[in-house]
């Protein structure tokens, strides 16, 4: 802007010169010049005129042009000047990140009584005693190869290996499922956000978008997000334990960009993944 300022100068420095100079026979501008070419002529014919307002005219739209270029100059100084709106940032506590204590509500769930075992039956032979009578022996006694592999009995069993009544047609019943363990509460690595935690304050400033109702009120506060973390690293059950006084949107917001977190890293717990617990805070905070 300087140089076209000073080239303004230069160039109206050089017209006022050459105004100033016209008089001089020398100038073709000059005005003793034209009277004296012009003074038996015909002085409304345009080289006359031409010559006579030359310079005029030039200091004149030199004059124009220096006044624009400073009218646009203010107003681009003006707009400048024009403080620009701040779009306020959300601020992460990284400080105060824990693992949030279980609901009172949840109790731990007790292990499953342990499966009783039925007693295998044992092989048994019938003993008959010897009962002596002239008739002939219809049920003769066994003999001792017989009960060299099986026990003496009331009744002859082949066995089934199995004690009680014999199992049904449909086959052994399945064992009923273990019930999934509840998330853990205290662990030996905890769940951690894919990257970290810069990683995860550039993910919560790139998707946070501070509720504008709240931004009209000027309200701020810190909310706390609890959910869980299962083995694969997905996240579920999100829910706000500590709100934003005021700020139902601000809650909201919060909960929105949790849910549409990417997968975390599983807790461990002696070196085995585990599902668990995890208490994200999030403070809003107007500039």
């Amino acid at each position: 802007m300087e140089i076209i300022f000073g080239i303004i100068v230069l160039v109206l420095g050089i017209s006022i010169y050459d105004y100033m100079s016209s008089r001089k026979w020398q100038q073709i501008t000059s005005t003793t010049r034209n009277e004296v070419v012009f003074e038996h002529r015909n002085r409304e014919y345009g080289a006359y005129v031409i010559r006579r307002d030359y310079n005029s005219r030039m200091i004149i739209i030199m004059l124009c042009v220096t006044l624009s270029i400073g009218i646009a100059y203010g107003i681009y100084r003006i707009i400048k000047s024009i403080p620009e709106e701040k779009v306020p940032e959300l601020k992460v506590d990284d400080k105060t990140f824990a693992v949030a204590a279980p609901p009172a509500e949840e109790e731990e769930v007790p292990p499953p009584p342990p499966e009783e075992k039925i007693p295998e039956m044992e092989k048994t032979i019938q003993f008959t005693p010897p009962v002596i009578r002239d008739a002939p022996v219809e049920n003769p006694p066994p003999d001792q190869s017989d009960l060299s592999n099986a026990n003496a009995g009331n009744v002859t069993n082949p066995g089934n290996g199995f004690g009680g009544d014999p199992p049904p047609s449909g086959g052994t019943p399945d064992p009923t499922p273990d019930p999934p363990r509840p998330p853990e509460t205290v662990v030996d690595e905890y769940a951690e956000f894919p990257g970290g935690k810069a990683a995860l304050n550039k993910f919560l400033n790139d998707n946070f978008k501070y509720p504008q109702t709240a931004v009209e009120e000027g309200l701020e506060g810190k909310c706390y997000v609890r959910f869980v973390v299962d083995t694969d690293g997905n996240i579920s059950e999100a829910k706000v334990v500590k709100k934003v006084p005021n700020c139902k949107e601000c809650d909201a917001e919060a909960l929105r960009v949790v849910n549409k977190m990417p997968k975390w890293v599983p807790a461990k717990k002696k070196g085995n993944k585990v599902a668990s617990y995890f208490s994200l805070p999030i403070e809003f905070a107007l500039d």
